[in-house]
């Protein structure tokens, strides 16, 4: 799995559990789904919230280096 596609991931994950958040009040199924959609995406790297924004810190900090593997151990 290359870098890219972790980092593609760990930005689409970050980005529902964002809407999750702000949108709880307005529409609470809609928030449900994406709340739902950003754990199934950190599942498949075995993380939580916490580690995926450190995991994406991480990657941030090897791309202009122009390193090719990830940070984590992915399969």
């Amino acid at each position: 799995m290359s870098i890219d596609r972790l980092r593609d991931d760990l930005l689409i994950a970050a980005a529902l559990a964002e809407f999750s958040y702000r949108h709880q009040d307005t529409d609470s199924e809609l928030a449900r789904q994406a709340w739902v959609l950003a754990a199934e995406t950190l599942d498949t790297y075995d993380l939580d919230s916490y580690q995926s924004i450190d995991a994406l810190r991480a990657v941030a900090e090897l791309e202009p280096a122009g390193v090719s593997e990830p940070p984590i151990d992915v399969e």
